[in-house]
């Protein structure tokens, strides 16, 4: 399992991920085939027993690993906000494999889904994303992260750049479970003073927004009706009505993990604006018709 990074506070997310399935990625680690696979809210490497003594090997100069680099990578972006803004936003924003070229120096191989959705990058992305990091001037690869200059290594931005494209490009599923679980972090960190979170919250707002309004736009089929989103506060009551010709959306940032990650926006031809439940199996779903008349809840047990 990665690494928490020290001096970060443990947050109380123990049972967010409840009711999203395992995801998996084949990953091409030293030659050899090998599975990541993200289960109850973390991400393991299968094929590794002992990451904390292949890291210390590779600090002494021992050949570095991609499956450890990997969670390592994981654990250094399980907060950052780019996740939300560069990952898909749903099934209207659709991820294609990255180019062979790149993946190669990734260390990147077919995707494998478990029970999940696929999730790619998608051409046009990367290659935007490529120039901005550096990775189109790449060369040949060599041991961990790969990123070129003059001296054959990366800068630090340059270096957490590609790590963050690796794990978008991973497949499988896993990259909106990264999605869902930097999400899950923001969460818990809305209840500090708004001082801390000046920075942090227009860009809270900007993901949830493109979230809800994809979602949105599929449900009412492209109708191109004006609507607007207000983030209200996690402890609020969420609403989705029809006021003066325009939807207005109020959902808390949460939405994200509790609706959104589970694929629950729409379900049975009704917009989810809050999904609540205690065993990952009895699902509580608060739902609004097309016509925005008055919210309905449906029941969904899994067996």
């Amino acid at each position: 399992m990665g690494r928490r990074r020290p001096g970060v506070r443990e947050l109380a997310m123990s049972t967010w991920w409840l009711g999203l399935p395992p995801a998996q990625a084949t990953v091409d680690c030293a030659g050899h085939e090998h599975r990541l696979r993200w289960e109850t809210g973390e991400l393991h490497a299968l094929d590794h027993d002992d990451a904390a003594s292949e890291r210390t090997l590779a600090a002494l100069g021992g050949e570095r690993c991609t499956c450890v680099d990997l969670l390592d990578a994981w654990e250094r972006h399980r907060d950052d906000l780019r996740v939300l803004v560069l990952a898909s936003r749903g099934p209207t924003d659709p991820l294609v494999t990255m180019p062979d070229e790149q993946t190669a120096q990734l260390g990147v191989v077919r995707p494998q889904a478990v029970a999940a959705r696929s999730a790619m990058v998608s051409r046009a992305r990367l290659r935007r994303m490529a120039t901005v990091s550096g990775m189109g001037r790449a060369g040949a690869r060599q041991s961990g992260w790969t990123a070129y200059g003059p001296s054959g290594r990366a800068s630090k931005p340059a270096e957490a750049d590609n790590e963050l494209f690796a794990l978008l490009g991973l497949g499988g599923g896993v990259p909106e479970r990264l999605v869902a679980t930097v999400a899950a972090t923001w969460r818990e960190r809305l209840g500090q003073p708004e001082r801390a979170l000046a920075r942090a919250r227009p860009q809270l707002r900007a993901s949830l927004h493109g979230r809800v309004f994809a979602a949105m736009r599929t449900w009412l089929g492209g109708s191109g009706v004006e609507s607007e989103l207000k983030m209200i506060g996690e402890h609020e009551k969420p609403r989705l009505i029809a006021e003066d010709g325009i939807v207005r959306a109020e959902l808390p940032f949460g939405w994200l993990v509790d609706v959104w990650a589970k694929d629950l926006a729409t379900i049975w031809g009704r917009f989810c604006i809050s999904a609540t439940t205690d065993d990952g199996c009895s699902w509580r779903l608060t739902t609004v018709s097309p016509d925005l008349g008055s919210p309905s809840v449906v029941t969904v047990l899994l067996s």
